[in-house]
C-alpha cells in the first residue's frame, strides 16, 4: 500500500490535500493511503475516475475539516451563473473510493442569492465514508450514481440535501434538518431496485425546524425507505411530499418500517407511501441492496 501524509506545517509528503491526490499515479498498482493531519484545508478537491482504490484518513470529524463556499449563484468569468454541480467542495469520482474521520463543509449559506451549494458531489462506484462529517445547507450531498455506504456519519441540510439517482446506504447516522424543508430527493432510475435506504438512524433537528418532509421525488420512480430509525418532533405527520405532482404519487416508491420518536406518527402519513413489514425490511440487507459479489464493504 503505498502511503502519503499531508500537513499544513510542511513537514510531511505534501501540505494540501490536492497535491496528495494529483501526486497519485494513473489506475495505481497498489491501494493508496493518505493521512491527513488536523487542520482546516480550504480547496475544492477531485478524485478523478482515474485514480481510484484510494483512502482518505483524517484525524477526526473536527480536527481535519475540509471547507469550501461555491454556490450555485456564482457567476463565472463569463457572467455565467455556475450552476449546483460546480459547487461541489469534494468532487469524489473514482470507485473504491473511502473517507474517514474528516469533515466537508461548505460554507456559502442559504438563500435565494445563494441557491444549492454541495459538500459532496460522489460519483465513483464502492465507495465507503466513515465517521464524516457533512455540512450545508440546499443540495448537501449529491449521489450522482453508484453504490454508496455511510456508516456513523453526520449529515446536515436544510432543502433536498441528500439528493440523487445513486444507491446509498446510510447506517448508525445522524440526519440534522437546519430548518424546515426536505431530507431527501432521490431520483432513483425506473429499473433500480433501490435508492436510499436509512437504517438505524437519527433524523434531528434545530429548534426552528419544523415541518420537515423525509422526502421528495425529484424525478419519477423515487426510492427510498427508513427501516428502524428515530425521529424527531420536526418531521411533519405527512412524511412525504410530491413535489406539487400528484403523478409522482403514483410512482414514488416510498417506505418505513419500524420508525420511533415523536416524528413517527404513522397515522398522519400520506396514502401512496407504504409500511414495510419485518419480513419485507429483512431483505434490505447490504448484500441485496448493493448486489455483492466481491467483498469490498467491512465485515
Amino acid at each position: 500500500m503505498q502511503k502519503m501524509v499531508v500537513s499544513q506545517n510542511g513537514d510531511e509528503d505534501f501540505t494540501t490535500i490536492q497535491a496528495a491526490i494529483d501526486a497519485v499515479r494513473v489506475f495505481p498498482l497498489e491501494p493508496v493511503i493518505i493521512l491527513v493531519n488536523e487542520g482546516v484545508y480550504e480547496e475544492i478537491i477531485t478524485i478523478p475516475e482515474n485514480k481510484p482504490n484510494i483512502t482518505i484518513r483524517g484525524s477526526g470529524e473536527n480536527k481535519t475539516i475540509i471547507t469550501g463556499s461555491k454556490y450555485a449563484r456564482m457567476k463565472n468569468e463569463n457572467g455565467t451563473e455556475i450552476g449546483t454541480f460546480e459547487t461541489a467542495v469534494f468532487h469524489a469520482l473514482a470507485d473504491l473510493l473511502r473517507l474517514e474521520h474528516l469533515t466537508i463543509q461548505n460554507v456559502a449559506g442559504f438563500g435565494d442569492e445563494i441557491g444549492q451549494a454541495l459538500a459532496l458531489y460522489a460519483a465513483g462506484d464502492k465507495c465507503m465514508f466513515n465517521h464524516v462529517k457533512l455540512l450545508a445547507n440546499q443540495d448537501t450531498l449529491y449521489t450522482s450514481k453508484g453504490r454508496h455506504y455511510f456508516s456513523k456519519c453526520y449529515i446536515e441540510g436544510h432543502v433536498d440535501f441528500i439528493f440523487g439517482s445513486g444507491v446509498a446506504v446510510f447506517e448508525e447516522c445522524t440526519i440534522h434538518s437546519l430548518r424546515k424543508g426536505y431530507i431527501t430527493a432521490a431520483s432513483t432510475p425506473e429499473e433500480n431496485e433501490f435508492g436510499f435506504v436509512f437504517k438505524n438512524c437519527r433524523l434531528t433537528g434545530e429548534p426552528e425546524a419544523s415541518g420537515v418532509y423525509l422526502g421528495r421525488p425529484w424525478r419519477p420512480y423515487a426510492h427510498t425507505v427508513f427501516i428502524n430509525t428515530w425521529m424527531g418532533e420536526h418531521i411533519h405527520p405527512h412524511g412525504w411530499d410530491n413535489w406539487r405532482n400528484e403523478e409522482n404519487e403514483k410512482t414514488a416508491r416510498y417506505f418505513e418500517c419500524a420508525s420511533s420518536g415523536p416524528g413517527s406518527d404513522s397515522l398522519g402519513r400520506v396514502s401512496w407511501a407504504k409500511r414495510l413489514s419485518e419480513e419485507q425490511a429483512s431483505k434490505y440487507t447490504l448484500e441485496n441492496l448493493f448486489h455483492l459479489k466481491d467483498k469490498w464493504l467491512p465485515k
